[in-house]
């Protein structure tokens, strides 16, 4: 059987990335299905491809595919194909297919979704490796546990800017201490004598490593140097019961991690230590952290002087049958469920599902609308026709007398049973631009709300315990430092209580194909980078499917509910996070490692032509700009035109400067496509910076070229921002006339002939001009 096979234009960008595109390899095996035209209907189900033998891939990148199946039977065949030129792509000697029923196909994919995050020991790593150079201890005072360990080993500063003050080489390694030396413990372990005093503590602790790392950051001084967060009991493989949890420091995991995703150059790690020494007598305290700080990794865990990385892993968990109650999970179906952001799109498709697959029978919806919600009162009807009684209720559940007043109005004869927090919002932004407020703005309805739940119902015999987080506080936040540090706190809050004996489980969900809420706000740019980490949205039905599986008996406190797709990780030269590197299979086949095609690059510009290498690299950054914005080629993207003007903002950005900086090795800036704002502007700056020595001068014309290519790209003539154009103009000519000072080149004669002759009316004109006044 002959059959042609074609990629869509929108994933050509992709072939390039595998030795053969997936979708085109199952579109040819697709050509006859194993001629199964005589045994299909007999068979238990749809045949798959189950065993392959003499595979070769003989050319990579292919875009189509002309292709041969030669059946042997119903259950083998030989596979070859060639490209529309006739050359050879791939060639299979033998695959053998398998009946698959349908059980199978849903048992297999029944927990691909549910993950667990989890932590293996680093087996290799010795602290002997511990590095010497140059150490300091940022926030941390000469009395403070960190630097007693470091033993007089690492300079002691109250924070990064009486680090850069201070004369002396710049250290190799800052540490930022983040231990806490005066933790208070109230009678039941929380942490701390109230609440206000926790949530206190976490934001201080938080807007603290927010303002940090912003400098660090803003610093080229320190950008060779490893910023090393430290924290102990934030995060790390937990002892069981009777674990601390270090509430108030774990957020600012989430926020780093975030700040890890924008700038992946940036040598950031976050080391949770236990504040052990070594086992070996003869390794000093302050060895084992050096050694610790010094590993690869963006974050690790020193537990009993043995070094452990987070995976995550898939999650075993039982199917769940037609019959399961929430009796069955042990949950008083007449009891009641409390929804906080029960009005909004998850939180109505939770109260739906709770209903008709759990048994609820009475629910309280909680969000700040209540009633006055969009749709409440058509959600209250469709619940009550379900059977189930149903109080929407108008509460912030952050202010914690409202929630306790709430609270006290459940009936006795209907108590509390579960509690299933959902609410929460989203602040996008950079991790530059975020700020103290913008943090506490995000953490009110979703941690602080948390903690108030917990606080509050400690006492009560309750079920179930459900917390909504999120991956952004993971393994995608770039763009969420705040949303992602709020997440992390109810993951840390769910192991607390697990610790305490209390239920506690922490759903760490990916995104939801639900429109409603969050998800609805993302723009094309925003999906197809999910999309590039291997996300897509989960179905509704998918993901509730998922949420019965997580509350099945298991001891996780926090599990991962997301579509992942490893395919668009393995890629060759994809980056995996290192959080999925249990999952995901790296291909040993390379066609070479990304820093040595970075060093080539150079080499292989300065070969060419100005003509040519202004091509070349016009062609990577709309290549890079495409794969960014989720278009097929580079051959959408017009080298003209502004990146503002096709769809970037400032992820997006993001994403093109670490697909740059990760194809030419160069440490470009986040603001590069609004400092080079056109693909030939920017492609014209790539080649100065990587063959400075091409064109004497190369460097300051480019940034003329890209200055006059922004001015010529606005419109002529006056408009709404006449204004801005009059001070635009009158600072270039400052900026002249402050170049030739600086050259000392003298004035021009007929201006300044110019100045001595005019009247005071042309005088106080020309002063207009200059300061920009209309």
């Amino acid at each position: 059987i002959l059959a042609e096979v074609t990629l869509p234009d929108t994933a050509h960008h992709d072939a390039t990335t595998f030795a053969l595109h997936p979708a085109l390899l199952d579109a040819a095996l697709h050509a006859n299905l194993f001629d199964e035209r005589d045994s299909q209907d007999g068979a238990a189900g749809p045949r798959l491809p189950f065993a392959w033998s003499g595979v070769t891939v003989h050319a990579t990148g292919a875009t189509s595919l002309r292709v041969r199946v030669i059946s042997h039977s119903a259950d083998e065949a030989t596979v070859t194909a060639t490209d529309a030129s006739g050359a050879p792509v791939i060639s299979i000697r033998s695959l053998a297919a398998r009946a698959v029923s349908a059980g199978q196909l849903a048992a297999a994919g029944s927990d691909d979704a549910l993950l667990r995050p989890t932590w293996t020991e680093r087996t290799e790593w010795s602290p002997a490796e511990a590095p010497v150079g140059h150490w300091a201890i940022v926030g941390g005072g000469d009395s403070g546990r960190v630097a007693q360990a470091f033993g007089g080993e690492a300079a002691v500063f109250p924070d990064l800017a009486e680090l850069r003050a201070a004369s002396g080489p710049v250290p190799d390694f800052v540490v930022l201490s983040c231990v806490d030396d005066d933790a208070v413990t109230d009678a039941d372990g929380d942490g701390a004598a109230d609440g206000d005093g926790l949530l206190d503590r976490m934001r201080e602790a938080t807007a603290r490593v927010l303002a940090t790392v912003q400098d660090w950051l803003s610093d080229p001084g320190l950008t060779d140097s490893r910023l090393v967060i430290l924290t102990s009991g934030a995060e790390g493989p937990d002892a069981g019961a009777g674990t601390t949890v270090d509430l108030a420091r774990a957020p600012m995991w989430g926020l780093v991690r975030s700040a890890q995703a924008e700038h992946p150059g940036a040598r950031l790690l976050l080391l949770d230590w236990d504040g052990r020494a070594s086992a070996d007598p003869a390794v000093s305290t302050g060895r084992l952290l050096r050694a610790a700080a010094s590993a690869e990794g963006p974050e690790l865990a020193l537990r009993e002087g043995l070094l452990w990385e987070p995976r995550l892993v898939r999650e075993q968990r039982g199917a769940v049958g037609d019959g399961s109650t929430a009796a069955a999970r042990g949950w008083d179906p007449e009891g009641t469920v409390l929804i906080t952001g029960g009005t909004g799109g998850l939180g109505a498709a939770v109260a739906r599902h709770v209903v008709t697959r759990h048994g609820a029978r009475r629910l309280l919806l909680v969000s700040r609308r209540g009633e006055d919600a969009p749709g409440a009162a058509e959600l209250r009807q469709e619940l009550v026709e379900l059977g189930a009684e149903t109080m929407i209720v108008a509460c912030d559940v952050a202010d914690r007398t409202a929630l306790e007043k709430l609270l006290a109005d459940i009936p006795a004869g209907r108590p509390l049973t579960a509690v299933i927090h959902t609410a929460g919002i989203a602040d996008n932004g950079l991790i530059e631009t975020q700020s103290a407020p913008r943090l506490d703005g995000v953490l009110r309805p979703k941690a602080d709300a948390a903690w108030h739940l917990h606080e509050l119902t400690k006492r009560q015999p309750l079920s179930a315990f459900v917390l909504f987080s999120s991956t952004a506080g993971l393994f995608v936040g770039a763009g969420q430092a705040t949303y992602a540090a709020s997440n992390v706190f109810l993951d840390a809050l769910a192991r607390h209580r697990r610790s305490q004996g209390l239920p506690g489980l922490s759903l760490a969900w990916g995104l939801w194909s639900e429109t409603q809420g969050m998800a609805g706000e993302l723009a094309d740019a925003d999906l197809e980078r999910l999309r590039r980490m291997g996300m897509r949205p989960l179905p509704t039905d998918r993901a509730l499917a998922l949420l019965d599986s997580a509350l099945e008996p298991g001891d996780a406190p926090v599990l991962v509910p997301v579509g992942l797709e490893t395919a668009a990780l393995s890629s060759p030269g994809g980056q995996v996070p290192a959080l999925l590197r249990t999952l995901v299979r790296t291909p040993v086949r390379r066609t070479g490692s990304a820093p040595a095609a970075a060093n080539a690059l150079p080499l292989r510009l300065s070969g060419l032509s100005d003509a040519d290498r202004q091509l070349l690299l016009l062609d990577l950054v709309r290549d890079n700009a495409a794969a960014v914005l989720g278009h097929g080629s580079g051959q959408h993207i017009d080298p003209e035109r502004a990146f503002k003007d096709i769809g970037f903002d400032s992820l997006a950005a993001v994403d093109l400067r670490n697909l740059l900086n990760a194809a030419t090795g160069l440490r470009l800036p986040a603001t590069l496509v609004f400092d080079f704002p056109a693909p030939t502007v920017l492609a014209a700056h790539l080649a100065a910076e990587l063959v400075p020595e091409a064109s004497p001068g190369a460097s300051l014309l480019s940034e003329i070229d890209r200055l006059e290519s922004a001015l010529l790209a606005s419109p002529p003539g006056k408009d709404e921002h006449e204004a801005e154009f009059t001070e635009v103009a009158a600072r270039l000519e400052t900026l002249a006339r402050t170049w030739r000072a600086r050259r000392g080149a003298a004035p021009d004669a007929d201006v300044r002939r110019d100045y001595e002759s005019a009247t005071d009316e042309e005088l106080f004109a020309a002063l207009d001009d200059e300061i920009g006044l209309p």
